[in-house]
């Protein structure tokens, strides 16, 4: 990802930087029918305003395009979690296995029900909150014939 990032970052232009706030604006190429799109990156922040940086940890095309243009290493920029150090760290300490149940201790704790927090339902299925559109219509429509063709080849 920070290679491909790398290789992209050559085709933008900075148009608008700030020394003081470690700042820039950067307009990507067009091709075809996309780019022309202008970013804000914020070295200082470690932040640009497509998301990736933020998303991955690892500097987008415009922010290693502002990091040239500030000679500051994009790689040094990269969040540490990347870092071989930190990994091999995650991965060092050993996963005791689990004893089964019935080797547990009994709590020293009574649990109880409180009905007042569960909150009132209707009876039935619970309604999706997700607006439905055209492709769910589709489903619905094809599983409701495929049913009736069922029920039609059981009745003959």
């Amino acid at each position: 990802m920070f290679i491909s990032w790398q290789q992209k970052a050559v085709e933008h232009t900075i148009t608008k930087y700030s020394h003081a706030q470690q700042s820039a604006s950067v307009v990507t190429r067009r091709q075809n029918r996309h780019g022309m799109n202008t970013h804000v990156v914020k070295i200082a922040n470690r932040e640009c305003s497509c998301g990736k940086w933020n998303q991955f940890g690892i500097p987008c095309s415009h922010a290693q395009k502002v990091c040239g243009a500030y000679n500051i290493s994009d790689a040094s920029m990269v969040k540490d979690y990347y870092d071989l150090m930190a990994y091999n760290n995650t991965y060092s300490k050993y996963f005791e296995p689990v004893q089964s149940e019935d080797y547990w201790d009994d709590p020293n704790f009574q649990l109880v029900h409180d009905p007042t927090i569960r909150t009132v339902t209707r009876p039935g299925r619970n309604q999706t909150t997700r607006i439905h559109n055209e492709m769910d219509w589709r489903q619905t429509r094809a599983r409701q014939e495929a049913q009736q063709q069922q029920l039609d080849s059981s009745i003959q």
